[in-house]
């Protein structure tokens, strides 16, 4: 699945031991499959199929924690976004699509678009990502 993405990589990926000491500064748990994607490119920012794709490096999860989406927990938080209106996070295992600003409670506006890291790609590569 990675072979797709070469084009937007962030090289070089990210140091496990960084993986880790951002991972407990923000009290999250990030997915095995999207932490074995970050050792091979520390963020990813390009065109994917019919989508956008920006993925924050390591060191940009942080900017999450400035976003009122919602408060970062250990199994929510936001990892990128499409360049525009449109944030991707992880819920409870699941990569989800939510607007930056939305009308009404945020778990009405979640949109799930893969339960692992390679469903992710694939959703966006097929424009679902909004």
């Amino acid at each position: 699945m990675f072979e797709k993405l070469r084009h937007g990589f962030q090289l070089p990926g990210a140091d496990p031991a960084e993986i880790a000491a951002r991972e407990a500064s923000l009290g999250i748990a990030l997915p095995e499959d999207y932490k074995a994607f970050l050792r091979t490119s520390n963020g990813f920012n390009d065109d994917l199929g019919q989508g956008y794709l920006i993925l924050w490096s390591v060191e940009d999860l942080a900017m999450a924690d400035g976003y009122e989406i919602f408060a970062l927990q250990p199994d929510r938080f936001l990892i990128g976004s499409n360049g525009g209106p449109t944030a991707y996070g992880i819920i409870a295992g699941n990569y989800i699509a939510i607007p930056f600003v939305f009308s009404g409670p945020w778990q009405d506006e979640v949109r799930v678009l893969g339960g692992n890291f390679d469903a992710f790609i694939a959703a966006i590569e097929a424009g679902d990502g909004w």
